[in-house]
């Protein structure tokens, strides 16, 4: 797939089990949720034990420490990729006029005929615009399936207004069947009137992948043009340059396309077509990829507004958090959203910050998808700090990337630099991160580009096809040994260069792939609850409609900033007048309690599993004297909540107070070495703990501040705990840790798995 015409037929497995299991039974798998050390490699293993004793305390349940960011180039000192020696051809074939047979539309008069050598064809320009439309000569002796195809192609001005271009048709059937302009194939040719190189394929009608722009194609220009076909791939060199990488992976590809004849083919123009040269290879079938067992989600801090804030405040620390959140509740795969404006003013440190977002996911067995350029929302994205969220407007500080500006300005100079051109910029970006990860199985797959055509803009439509064609020759140009995929949502341009066909199903009923087949199809992204008038889809209505075939990606891990809790009709203009009592979008609010444990049993495998949670329970009554509005778990007693609306409570949806409630967790404990640990409450308020029914800390206080107190825990005895929290008012701090400096890791203290879940919300 990397380099076209040299991978051998194979099926690729994409699992991501959250390195807790290969069972395929997914109760056994959140049952099975063992210390991270055991999926984390030597290296990494060895750096957690160091985190550990360096940091002196470790949050209750958390699964690993937390790594620094270190701020380093990972490109400074990285050897250049060099793609593999294409295979040598099995046949090299020169054709000449007499090889090919002539289809002329109706109303042409003029003939096909030899150019100035035997292996050249003239074809005279059309006597007005209309004639000589889809005229072509097919060399029907032979079928090419792993082959390239080149040529010198001279192409005239157009004749009047309509189509002008003229080049080669691969793959094509036997266009007489049908009339003279019916084939199966793909077409790329070159367009003087439009100067640029179109490709696209028929099917007796006409389906466009791209019309890439290109000056230099004018009339009378003549052009080296080479036409690589390989498995579902084409490349498309021009002046030994290549400037086109599709892939269609357009789902359930008829066979048809497969193989066929070649052929040379004009439209509205006269064309020479000289030294055409055809070389065959080795048979090469796509892979093909099960994403079967992807359980992901896209994930934004909750602390986050959208992609810049995310990485201009990139705290790891969080980010380790709500990690563990996900790994808790059976994710395995997390979508990120990467951002050009970051890159293009804080390189460095952005490429390190994604690097340790990698180590991060990695240490809970979570898979990274990467997405470079995104197609939604607002269209003027600002590097710097981000505005806070606009209460009850759903998305309401979310931005495109580039944005619209950029891609307005793609084949022009930077705004910083007159020598380099966004297009050039762009490429830089997506290869700074591509190349240090050519190989890196903490990737699952790469995204150019997040549903184009979301923003609307149809002006820009063409150019998102060109950010995502050479956003893919950027990435194979880098080495990545990973798929790329663009999703089919608003338009289809994403899936022409994809190596697999990835779908946004947010319809009830649940709709399955175009045309119904699974195999190298993903759920990408999915999951809206509803609002008036509309039917929502459910957690456990996406696990069953798409887990263990598409597999699926929510939207998405956190109920935070982003405000997807208010559904898509919320806007500037209509926002909402209440907090949803069914958040739109989201599963986990930043103290770690799901939204409903129903979803978290869907996620993992029913009411019967076990995980290391511990019960919580939230009252507006900060004395604990009347009954708790809400019970849930928690896999942690670690959080921090802002004092913007809505954001404020632990769970506004519930209606938890923002001032003054309590909070109550329950369960138990278990050490792996006995001896005398020492536990650490901080908080911004009152704050209690008893370990097997004694108060070891009972802090007063009600400013932050911490408070410890030791106690006994004896080798894999589970020994009750239970802690209480009060919030007063102001920004809301509950940190509990452990330390005992005799052992080694954080694994050394866990809580021990509920049996069952609570089954309230």
């Amino acid at each position: 797939m990397r380099n076209f015409i040299v991978f051998a037929a194979t099926a690729v497995v994409l699992t991501a089990c959250g390195g807790n299991s290969d069972s395929s039974n997914p109760a056994a798998v959140a049952d099975a949720q063992t210390p991270v050390a055991n999926a984390a490699s030597a290296a990494s293993a060895a750096a957690i034990q160091n985190e550990f004793k360096l940091a002196g305390s470790t949050p209750l349940g958390m699964r690993t420490t937390t790594p620094a960011v270190v701020i380093s180039d990972p490109n400074q000192h990285l050897t250049p990729y060099t793609p593999p020696a294409p295979p040598a051809a099995l046949s090299t074939t020169t054709l000449s006029f007499g090889d090919f047979t002539s289809y002329l539309a109706p109303g042409s008069t003029q003939g096909w005929t030899p150019g100035a050598t035997a292996s050249s064809i003239t074809i005279p320009a059309p006597a007005t615009n209309g004639t000589g439309a889809g005229d072509k000569a097919v060399a029907l002796g032979s079928t090419y399936a792993t082959a390239s195809y080149e040529a010198d192609v001279t192409v005239s001005d157009p004749v009047g207004a309509g189509a002008a271009n003229a080049g080669f048709v691969v793959r094509t059937t036997n266009p007489t069947a049908g009339g003279p302009d019916s084939l199966t194939g793909y077409y790329i040719g070159l367009d003087t009137g439009t100067h640029t190189l179109v490709v696209g394929r028929q099917n007796n009608n006409w389906t466009q992948f791209i019309q890439y722009p290109n000056s230099t194609i004018t009339g009378g220009s003549t052009h080296h043009l080479k036409v690589t076909t390989s498995g579902t791939a084409i490349t498309v060199d021009l002046d030994q340059q290549r400037v086109i990488s599709a892939n269609d992976a357009t789902n359930a590809l008829p066979a048809v396309f497969a193989n066929g004849s070649f052929g040379v083919r004009r439209f509205g123009v006269g064309a020479t077509f000289s030294n055409i040269t055809i070389k065959t290879y080795p048979a090469v079938k796509s892979p093909t990829f099960d994403f079967s067992k992807v359980v992901g989600m896209v994930y934004t801090p909750s602390t986050a507004v959208n992609a810049i804030d995310f990485w201009e405040n990139y705290d790891p620390q969080i980010v380790n958090r709500e990690l563990t959140y996900a790994q808790t509740y059976g994710i395995n795969t997390i979508a990120v959203y990467l951002h050009y404006l970051v890159w293009a003013n804080d390189r460095v440190a952005f490429l390190s910050k994604f690097e340790n977002l990698l180590e991060i996911a990695s240490r809970h067995g979570i898979k990274v998808s990467p997405i470079f350029y995104d197609d939604c929302w607002n269209p003027t994205p600002q590097f710097g700090p981000q505005p806070a969220p606009v209460w009850g407007v759903h998305n309401s500080q979310w931005v495109q990337s580039p944005g619209t500006p950029i891609e307005q300005a793609y084949f022009q100079p930077t705004a910083s630099n007159a020598a380099v051109t966004y297009k050039a910029s762009l490429a830089n970006y997506i290869t700074d991160f591509v190349a240090p990860h050519r190989n890196d199985t903490r990737i699952i797959f790469w995204e150019p580009m997040n549903e184009p055509g979301c923003s609307g803009n149809g002006a820009l439509q063409e150019t998102r096809a060109v950010l995502m064609n050479d956003a893919r020759i950027a990435i194979l140009n880098a080495g990545a040994s990973q798929p790329i995929n663009s999703p089919q949502v608003q338009e289809d341009e994403g899936t022409y260069f994809s190596d697999f066909y990835a779908f946004h199903p947010y319809g009830n009923p649940y709709t399955g792939p175009v045309n119904g087949s699974y195999v190298s199809a993903l759920n990408s992204e999915t999951l809206q609850r509803g609002f008036t008038g509309t039917a929502g889809q459910t957690m456990p209505g996406i696990v069953s409609n798409y887990g263990g075939s598409t597999g699926f990606i929510i939207w998405e891990l956190m109920i935070g900033r982003t405000n997807t809790r208010f559904h898509w009709g919320q806007t500037p203009s209509a926002p909402a007048t209440v907090e949803p009592a069914t958040p739109f979008q989201g599963t986990v609010y930043p103290d770690g309690h799901p939204w409903q444990t129903t979803e978290v049993q869907a996620l993992t495998g029913g009411f019967d599993v076990k995980l290391p949670v511990l019960n919580v329970a939230y009252y507006n009554d900060p004395t604990f004297s009347s009954a708790p509005i809400k019970t849930s778990i928690t896999p942690l007693v670690d959080f921090d909540l802002n004092t913007e609306r809505g954001t404020d409570s632990p769970d506004a949806s519930a209606g938890i107070n923002a001032t003054n409630y309590g909070i109550r967790w329950t369960g138990a404990i278990e050490a792996s070495t006995p001896g005398m640990y020492t536990f650490s409450v901080n908080s911004d308020n009152v704050a209690r703990l008893w370990i097997n029914g004694v108060e070891i800390i009972n802090k007063k206080t009600s400013t932050r501040s911490t408070a410890s107190g030791l106690a006994w825990l004896n080798a894999k005895q589970p020994t009750s705990i239970k802690v209480e929290y009060v919030h007063g008012t102001g920004p809301a701090n509950m940190h509990l840790s452990w330390w005992n400096p005799l052992v080694q890791s954080p694994a050394a203290v866990r809580i021990v798995p509920s049996s069952p879940l609570v089954t309230s919300n």
